[in-house]
């Protein structure tokens, strides 16, 4: 018994080891290269790494230990993340239209969704990933949907390939569409996904785009504790609430408001992202690569189709003729 209980004890421990390998691995990369998601290249690695050691080579106990450990760890440090007082920082307009958009789409991606049959979850997933903050909204919402890995693999998917077309054609776009830099910096922060692409694409016409788009995309990502609480509700009349949220709203606030720990927030928000690549690495060795498969063109093809339709309604509302 003792015996068997040392064996589970090294598996776990050897499961979570080479996830936080992995996600140390995919943070450095990303430090260095911004316009890769740390959460994204864990969830690659995972998989990669999977392809390499073989089918069971870490126990699925072990991961999904891994997986349960880290996830809320991510959630409640995450907190450091969340803006509430951007608010103050930012036109009453804007904050009108960056609902506008995060509604629109929303909108697109469950009518969409609903119209050809996807499953609801992964649909859910890649709704709240476009529209407040890519892979770390979708590492937040997983748990708490009781999403499978396999969604939560093909939504951070999607969700990169889509901001990272994105971040390439809006320079291009600017100088096409020749786009006054405040238009250029509410395109940025009020459509692109992740953070890291808003300051790719921002660098493209200057510091000053930079800290807007990073104001509007910070309003955005306020949004995520309103999501935590309202999309469960969307998929089941009575959702149950892991204890974990809770910590993750109070912080929020506390974070947001209290001059004394934002100097903390900036500290604790890189751990936030560690631990999700950790999950997410985990996930990766696990992922049924089958069903991947099956997924097929169908998710991807609507989120680019609301990113299209998103983009379009911000070009027309920042008065460019198409």
């Amino acid at each position: 018994m003792h015996s068997g209980g040392y064996s589970n004890l090294r598996e776990i421990v050897k499961g979570a080891s080479v996830g936080m390998t992995l996600a140390l691995l995919a943070y450095v990369v990303s430090t260095n290269y911004p316009s890769l998601d740390a959460l994204f290249l864990a969830l690659f690695f995972g998989m990669g790494a999977k392809a390499i050691l073989g089918e069971g080579a870490i126990s699925e106990k072990a991961l999904d230990t891994s997986i349960r450990f880290f996830i809320p760890c991510g959630i409640i440090l995450y907190s450091a993340n969340i803006p509430f007082y951007i608010f103050g920082m930012t036109s009453s307009l804007r904050i009108v239209e960056i609902f506008w958009v995060m509604a629109l789409y929303v909108i697109v991606i469950l009518t969409l969704g609903s119209i050809l049959n996807m499953e609801k979850r992964i649909t859910a997933l890649l709704a709240t990933g476009s529209a407040i903050c890519g892979a770390s909204a979708i590492a937040i919402l997983s748990p708490l949907i009781k999403a499978r890995r396999e969604d939560t693999s093909i939504a951070i998917m999607i969700i990169t390939a889509v901001g990272l077309t994105g971040a390439m054609v809006y320079p291009i776009l600017k100088d096409i569409l020749h786009l006054s830099e405040l238009s250029y910096a509410f395109l940025c922060g009020a459509t692109l996904h992740q953070t890291g692409l808003v300051k790719i694409a921002g660098s493209y016409a200057g510091g000053e785009v930079i800290s807007s788009a990073l104001a509007f995309k910070g309003v955005r990502i306020s949004m995520i504790a309103l999501a935590a609480i309202a999309v469960p509700y969307s998929l089941e009349r009575k959702p149950a609430f892991p204890l974990f949220i809770l910590p993750f709203l109070i912080l929020s606030f506390l974070f947001s408001f209290v001059e004394n720990l934002k100097s903390v927030a900036t500290l604790i928000s890189p751990f936030a992202t560690f631990a999700f690549a950790s999950a997410m690495a985990s996930i990766g060795l696990s992922v049924d690569m089958q069903s991947l498969y099956r997924a097929r063109l169908r998710y991807l093809n609507v989120a680019y189709a609301a990113w299209l339709i998103v983009l379009i309604s911000v070009l027309l509302g920042e008065g460019v003729t198409l």
